[in-house]
C-alpha cells in the first residue's frame, strides 16, 4: 500500500509513533482515528477515510470536526462521546452505533475510543477504533428487537414510513416500540428517518447538480418548503448555502 504523503497532519500536537500507526493501514476492516482535544481529526487510516468520508487524500478532512461530515443531529452524538473522553479521561469500550458509511447504507459498528496523552501525561485527545458488524454478531443482540425496523427503514427511506408499520414488524405494540427504539438511539423513529434522510441529501447535493427540489424527492420529503425548514433547523443553512460551501 502506498502511503500517503500528507498521512500525518500537522494540527496533531500529539507524539505517536508513525510506525505504530502505520500498521492499521494492513489490518483488514478496521477503523482507526485519532482527534485533537477539540475533537478534530488529525489522523486517520485508509480504510476509515475512504469508507466513511469517502475522501482520497487525508489532507482535505484533518483538522475538520463532526459537524463537518455530518448532520447535525448524527454529528452531536459522536461529539458528546469525543467530549466525554477527553474531559473526564475515562475510555468508552465497545460501543454500538448504527452509522452511514460512504455508500449511504446504514451499518453498524463497535467503537472504542480511548484518552490520547501528551509527554507530561495530560490528555490532549483521543484514540479510536471501529469495526463493522455483521447481523449475526453477538453485540447485536440488545438491538435485535429493532434490526427489522432499521432494515425496512434502510430500504424505504424515499417512502412515507408508517411507525405503526415498523412496530408491527418488530413484533410490538406501538408504545413499546417508541420507548425501546429512545432507548437504543437516544432519539425517536421519526427523528431517525429525518437524520437519515437529511444525511442522503447532503450526499446529494455534495456529489450532484440535481436541483434542490429533486433531491428533497429522491430523499423522502414530499414537500420541498419542509425539506429547506428541516435542513435549516438541523444543519444550520440552507441547501443552496450547503452545496455552494462545498462547491
Amino acid at each position: 500500500m502506498t502511503k500517503d504523503k500528507n498521512s500525518i497532519s500537522p494540527l496533531a500536537g500529539l507524539h505517536f509513533d508513525e510506525s505504530v500507526m502505520g500498521m492499521f493501514e494492513f489490518v483488514p476492516n478496521l477503523h482507526f482515528f485519532i482527534k485533537d482535544g477539540r475533537g478534530r481529526l488529525v489522523h486517520c487510516n485508509e480504510t476509515h477515510r475512504r469508507n466513511i468520508f469517502r475522501y482520497e487524500r487525508a489532507g482535505a478532512i484533518y483538522g475538520k470536526d463532526n459537524y463537518d461530515f455530518f448532520p447535525n443531529t448524527l454529528a452531536a452524538g459522536f461529539a458528546e462521546d469525543d467530549r466525554q473522553v477527553i474531559e473526564t479521561g475515562e475510555a468508552l469500550y465497545e460501543r454500538i452505533e448504527l452509522n452511514i458509511a460512504s455508500s449511504g447504507k446504514l451499518c453498524w459498528f463497535c467503537t472504542t475510543k480511548i484518552p490520547a496523552r501528551d509527554f507530561s501525561g495530560k490528555i490532549a485527545g483521543l484514540l479510536g477504533i471501529s469495526r463493522r458488524l455483521r447481523v449475526a454478531d453477538r453485540r447485536l443482540e440488545s438491538f435485535g428487537l429493532l434490526l427489522s425496523a432499521i432494515d425496512y427503514i434502510d430500504e424505504h427511506i424515499a417512502e412515507s414510513i408508517p411507525i405503526p408499520e415498523l412496530a408491527r414488524l418488530c413484533q410490538m405494540p406501538e408504545v413499546s416500540f417508541r420507548r425501546e427504539f429512545r432507548k437504543q438511539f437516544r432519539m425517536s423513529p421519526n427523528q431517525f428517518i429525518i437524520r437519515l434522510r437529511l444525511h442522503n441529501a447532503c450526499m446529494r447535493l455534495s456529489e450532484t447538480q440535481a436541483p434542490v427540489g429533486e433531491i428533497a424527492r429522491d430523499c423522502g420529503f414530499v414537500d420541498q418548503n419542509y425539506f429547506a425548514r428541516q435542513f435549516k433547523q438541523h444543519l444550520g443553512t440552507s441547501p443552496r448555502e450547503f452545496r455552494q460551501s462545498r462547491g
